[in-house]
């Protein structure tokens, strides 16, 4: 079995997501799982709102290529309608696929995956979280309650872990980030002004994997481009 970790990446063709598989796939053997096939990586096809089909054919590549698990990286994400809204305004298939992909995606590929990472002496799982996790606003309610019920799945799952292996880490971006999901919400003319690049994540993905989450169990990295720093989960 190669000496190289083994990490599996949702999200992978774009935004924070190929961020972090441009970051870590010389160090790794990463699994990329994108329902558009990413530039790198071993990439699986497949559509998060039905993560059991894509829990088995990770399965079945580390299977087949002899491999234990290392990571697990949470990086794909649903923003819902193009454009901010009210509550009477979401529709239902809007809500479900927010939490379709946003928590229910994020639940199962971990409760399938958590018995392998479990195996190794060091492993972590890392998950994406915002702002409106925790400060719930106006007009994006269902994206809030998604993120809230995603930034819980991992506190808490941090508290079960503490005694174990594996570490739990969030990472909040400090400023909105231009992925090409959010470009899609604004205007063709919008300037993004004071929003940051994708690319200031790759040095703390590198960062994590190096260490293999070792002492960050419970973590919250808030990133930023001048000042990111750690934080215990429960006080920011």
């Amino acid at each position: 079995m190669s000496d190289q970790p083994t990490v599996v990446l949702t999200g992978a063709s774009a935004g924070i997501g190929l961020a972090a598989l441009e970051s870590l796939h010389e160090e790794a053997f990463v699994i990329a799982v994108s329902r558009t096939q990413p530039p790198l990586g071993h990439w699986i096809q497949g559509d998060l709102a039905a993560p059991d089909t894509i829990a088995a054919g990770i399965r079945a590549l580390l299977a087949a290529r002899g491999r234990a698990l290392d990571g697990l990286i949470h990086c794909a994400v649903s923003y819902g309608a193009p454009r901010r809204h009210t509550l009477l305004e979401t529709t239902d298939s809007e809500w479900d696929e927010l939490m379709a992909v946003n928590v229910r995606s994020q639940f199962v590929l971990t409760v399938r995956l958590l018995p392998l990472l479990l195996e190794r002496p060091k492993a972590f799982i890392v998950a994406l979280t915002s702002d409106a996790a925790t400060q719930p606003a106006a007009q994006r309610i269902a994206y809030g309650c998604s993120k809230s019920a995603s930034y819980a799945l991992f506190v808490g799952l941090s508290q079960e872990l503490a005694d174990s292996s594996v570490s739990v880490i969030q990472m909040l971006p400090a400023n909105q980030v231009a992925t090409r999901g959010l470009r899609r919400r604004r205007p063709p003319d919008f300037a993004f002004a004071g929003y940051s690049s994708p690319e200031i994540f790759k040095a703390h993905f590198k960062s994590i994997l190096s260490c293999r989450g070792a002492g960050l169990n419970g973590a919250c990295l808030t990133v930023s481009e001048n000042n990111s720093s750690w934080k215990g989960v429960r006080s920011w």
